[in-house]
């Protein structure tokens, strides 16, 4: 391959990283991408036309919508290299680097440049702890920065092993991606601070089982042949299972304001919803049930669908 070929993979790779980090951000973008409204604004401020642009919804209301948009992002990337990979010219152990590279200048710059507007407007007069006066501007700012810097790590993981693992491993990574899917579909229906209407509801009554409705797909696809690709598929259940609880409890947690200036309170508080979440009234098991019923169901259908183009693969010759 020569040095113009490998330039031009390399290019494509990295464009479609790009093209697959702004993808995550467009239940974001679509919204005009005005910061949200800030309990520790510098000025009075109520209309959110005010409020700078950002290019990601700092807002501790806004936390599961952040992940949410910067796994899509990994997951689309990774399944481009998966699928795509040849076409592009991307092949090799490194194939998948250009398009982490195009997924990561995408995610960091919208990190740096949302931090920036949201520092410089946030106040700085209100103090926590002893000793050296810390601002709760600052924690506050901290906090959104650590937790995307978090989802930016855990995006690039995903795509990583979406694009280059086993499907017994990958079918994991589908599990996360999945949940990331269904609240970046939810987005497109709720602003980040927004409640539903009825119509919205019912729309996010049928939203909700698309994450299970991926997993089985990607259940089907590793084919159930083998004991890791049956591991495999347990894991990712279990991980659609407690994802689901943690994503209620997360919600749960930080829309609740009254906890948000006590840390051990607010573990708390999600602590226990999270475990309420594991059980029958919440959503994880019925996710994890239905994600089951259509891999297995799907399992069969390709195991069947394959064994036809045997035979008359064997019948032709």
């Amino acid at each position: 391959m020569g040095g113009g070929t490998v330039m031009r993979s390399i290019g494509l790779g990295a464009g479609a990283g790009v093209l697959a980090g702004v993808a995550g951000l467009l239940p974001w973008i679509v919204t005009g991408m005005r910061l949200p409204l800030q309990n520790l604004w510098a000025t009075a401020t109520t209309d959110p036309s005010d409020m700078p642009i950002a290019l990601l919804p700092f807002s501790q209301y806004s936390v599961g919508l952040i992940a949410g948009m910067l796994l899509v992002g990994g997951v689309v990337a990774g399944l481009t290299v998966r699928v795509f990979g040849g076409r592009l010219g991307l092949t090799g152990r490194l194939r998948a680097l250009p398009a982490l590279g195009g997924l990561l200048v995408v995610q960091l710059g919208a990190l740096v440049q949302t931090a920036v507007v949201t520092g410089a407007g946030l106040r700085s007069d209100r103090a926590i702890g002893t000793g050296r006066a810390i601002s709760a501007s600052q924690v506050y700012l901290v906090a959104l920065v650590a937790g995307t810097l978090l989802a930016i790590a855990l995006a690039a993981v995903v795509l990583l092993l979406l694009a280059r693992a086993v499907p017994a491993v990958a079918v994991v990574a589908v599990a996360v991606g999945a949940l990331a899917v269904g609240t970046w579909l939810d987005a497109f229906l709720l602003s980040p601070v927004g409640s539903a209407d009825g119509s919205v509801s019912a729309v996010l009554a049928v939203t909700r089982w698309v994450p299970a409705v991926l997993l089985g797909l990607g259940i089907a696809w590793t084919g159930l042949l083998g004991v890791g690709r049956i591991v495999g598929s347990v894991v990712a259940l279990l991980v659609l299972w407690a994802g689901s609880a943690s994503v209620t409890a997360l919600t749960a947690a930080m829309g609740t304001r009254v906890y948000l200036p006590y840390p051990l309170e607010l573990a708390e508080f999600g602590a226990q919803v999270f475990r309420s979440a594991l059980g029958p009234a919440g959503t994880g098991i019925g996710s994890a049930l239905v994600a089951l019923v259509v891999g297995g169901a799907g399992a069969l259908v390709l195991r069947w669908w394959r064994a036809r183009d045997r035979r008359a693969a064997a019948a032709a010759a």
